[in-house]
């Protein structure tokens, strides 16, 4: 509660220092040169309900993203990526603050709930595709993931040594779990490590055995669907931008060189043959990219990448534009309530750090892997 009324109180501060900012009574020169891009991921209609087998910050209810939609229109212009995209590339400044919408991973909730709110608003939007997914009854498999390791936990299961049995029992190296310390029985801990240190095929081999020792819900598989092919077709001829956001959602700094390049070809291909269109924008995955990545990317014919944070590739600065991920409770105050201060925080990014990012985008990790197979 502290640390929610400390943000409220800076937000407040903030909002009253930049007053324009927050009323549209100047024009920022940032966001005339880099437009806000805004990225969430499923929309459904009780947050309540959802979260208790979804993960959370992947979630906003119908209200609240009518909330967040609403205030944005009235400070920005919010147009469609093929726009913001000539803007920065050419580069020429909106005479208003402009704005995108965009969503991640193909979830058909999106089809269902977000959509009708802004065809109903007149606003354009863009949906990024994992098309090994759509059209099938499949869910994500960070998601199949997440469900197996919150059913194990609610049963009293001690997640890390759990998932490090599995491992080692499919031959495969385990991650470093018990570092999590006091999270090492957090769902969402435990996933986000191993998603960051496996490959695919790794964490699907693992995922499956873990699955076969818990009782996943139908219904809550259900929920987290991937669009149809009739549904991204629907939205095409409605337009709605579509783009990748590769074939399997790998994580592609996790990938060999090559397993990323097939990715993303693939992914390109199946999207331009299903719609009859140049698909030209490209999300990455959990917002993870490093120069090679970025490379990749631009080889198989993308014109512009997205990330979910402010760094970009000064070398490939089109292939790195900048997002951010809002959800049900990034904008609330101590209250629990939206508030229009704590959103424009969040638009300027004012409670991030300077210069900071949560992601490595060097090639660390993996520039022996890399330079063997460049």
């Amino acid at each position: 509660m502290l640390r929610a009324i400390g943000k409220t109180c800076f937000a407040h501060a903030y909002t009253w220092a930049y007053a324009g900012r927050a009323l549209g009574k100047r024009t920022d020169v940032t966001l005339q040169s880099m437009p806000f891009i805004v990225c969430y991921h499923r929309v459904v209609e009780n947050f309540a309900r959802a979260v208790k087998h979804a993960i959370p910050s992947m979630l906003i209810s119908t209200a609240m993203f009518e909330q967040h939609i609403d205030w944005l229109a009235k400070r920005f212009s919010i147009v469609a990526l093929d726009e913001i995209g000539s803007h920065i590339e050419f580069p020429e400044r909106f005479s208003r603050p402009a704005a995108a919408i965009t969503f991640d991973d193909g979830y058909s909730d999106v089809y269902h709930h977000a959509l009708p709110i802004l065809k109903r608003k007149g606003i354009p939007s863009a949906v990024f595709v994992v098309t090994g997914l759509a059209g099938t009854s499949r869910p994500q498999l960070f998601d199949r993931l997440y469900l197996v390791l919150r059913c194990l936990s609610s049963r009293g299961a001690a997640l890390a040594p759990t998932v490090s049995c599995a491992l080692l029992s499919l031959g495969i190296e385990s991650p470093a779990l018990d570092a999590l310390g006091q999270k090492r029985d957090d769902p969402f801990g435990v996933m986000t490590v191993l998603l960051k240190a496996l490959p695919q095929r790794d964490l699907e081999k693992a995922t499956s055995m873990l699955e076969k020792s818990a009782d996943i819900s139908r219904d809550a598989q259900q929920e987290i669907a991937p669009l149809s092919w009739e549904m991204i077709t629907s939205m095409h001829r409605n337009g709605v931008t579509i783009g990748s956001h590769t074939h399997a959602h790998s994580l592609l700094t996790s990938e060999k060189f090559q397993t990323a390049c097939n990715e993303l070809c693939e992914s390109k291909r199946i999207l331009e043959t299903k719609l009859r269109t140049a698909v030209e924008h490209f999300a990455y995955p959990d917002g993870e990219f490093n120069p090679a990545v970025v490379e990749a990317v631009k080889s198989a014919g993308y014109r512009y990448g997205y990330g979910i944070c402010a760094s970009r590739d000064p070398q490939a600065p089109l292939l790195t534009i900048p997002r951010k991920v809002l959800w049900e409770r990034s904008c609330l105050n101590a209250m629990g309530r939206f508030s229009s201060a704590v959103m424009n925080c969040q638009v300027y990014r004012a409670f991030e750090p300077k210069d900071h990012c949560e992601h490595d985008h060097s090639l660390v990790r993996k520039a022996g892997e890399y330079a063997r197979l460049h």
